[in-house]
């Protein structure tokens, strides 16, 4: 699978929605999945979540596999400091 295929599942919001949770267990309502971005940075801008009864506005970054955060260094760029949702399909 591609990230590229990735993004299209989440720019048109082709996936159950109903029942995302964090590796914790609490409960993400989508409820602006935020503007696609083909340049450097964040996979998408502009995003509104909800985790558990908490209102998150920011940048959603999405991979196929969670080591690829570090694999990619976003844990040192300052583009990525307002990343709210690490997605992992």
């Amino acid at each position: 699978m591609k990230e590229d295929f990735l993004h299209f599942v989440w720019k048109f919001k082709l996936f159950n929605s109903l029942n995302i949770l964090t590796k914790e267990g609490e409960p993400i309502t989508i409820l602006k999945n935020g503007i696609h971005n083909h340049h450097s940075g964040p996979d998408f801008s502009g995003a509104t979540i909800k985790i558990g009864d908490k209102l998150w506005s920011g940048n959603v970054e999405i991979h196929i596999k969670s080591s690829d955060w570090i694999a990619h260094s976003h844990q040192t760029d300052p583009a990525y400091k307002n990343v709210i949702l690490h997605g992992i399909f």
